[in-house]
């Protein structure tokens, strides 16, 4: 007769997490670091400084200081809520990456350009911060998932003011604000279905009489087979 009492159940998993579930917050980190490098290229800068009507100060903090401080807290939030709350930081980086950068398009001066730039650099530090986090949870080729992204994210970096350099001078400098919608639109699709399926996928760990008992399931006297 099966004994309920020492009835043994399998270890769950550990929390490891299937490489596509990176799909969604990468492509959030790679458009961050587009975003950081972008103005930095002396046409884009030039022409957004004088669309603006910014001084040298301005510009400055409004482009590049406001964005570094707003990631660096974004990436302390992102590192550490995106180990439990993968889906709902994945989602809300990449929201606001689509507000801020929308409202760096249509800024009419200084004041809006800064709130953009702040929103966007927020989003963008949660969205590595979470990245990372998850890029050491997906287990087995690990280094390989690591070693990936670190490579795309230079290429980000490098050819951030090159590209926006050549959509400046063809068009206009919001254009080079502009494209980035389009493949946060995807990495918001992409973390929203990503999150539905780890949600589907989630289950209890099943009865399971030969596999290891929980490691918490400390043995007592009461739970100890006969002739013990």
């Amino acid at each position: 007769m099966h004994d309920h009492q020492s009835q043994r159940y399998a270890v769950p998993p550990d929390g490891e997490r299937p490489v596509w579930a990176l799909i969604g917050p990468g492509i959030g980190a790679l458009a961050g670091l587009y975003l950081l490098t972008m103005p930095l290229g002396p046409i884009p800068w030039g022409t957004l400084q004088s669309a603006l009507h910014l001084s040298d100060q301005t510009i400055l903090l409004t482009t590049v200081v406001a964005y570094v401080v707003s990631a660096a807290a974004g990436g302390a939030l992102g590192a550490v809520l995106g180990r439990r709350f993968l889906t709902t930081v994945g989602l809300s980086a990449l929201a606001l990456m689509i507000v801020g950068v929308l409202l760096d398009v249509l800024a009419p001066g200084a004041g809006i350009f800064a709130i953009g730039r702040v929103l966007s650099g927020l989003g963008a530090g949660a969205a590595v911060g979470a990245t990372a986090a998850l890029a050491w949870r997906t287990g087995r080729g690990r280094g390989a998932v690591v070693a990936t992204l670190a490579a795309l994210g230079v290429l980000s970096l490098v050819l951030g003011p090159f590209v926006n350099q050549g959509l400046t001078s063809a068009m206009t400098w919001r254009l080079g604000y502009l494209v980035v919608v389009l493949p946060l639109l995807a990495g918001l699709l992409a973390a929203a279905v990503s999150g539905f399926v780890l949600l589907l996928t989630r289950r209890p760990a099943q009865p399971n009489p030969a596999g290891p008992p929980y490691p918490q399931a400390a043995e007592r006297p009461g739970n100890a087979p006969p002739g013990t």
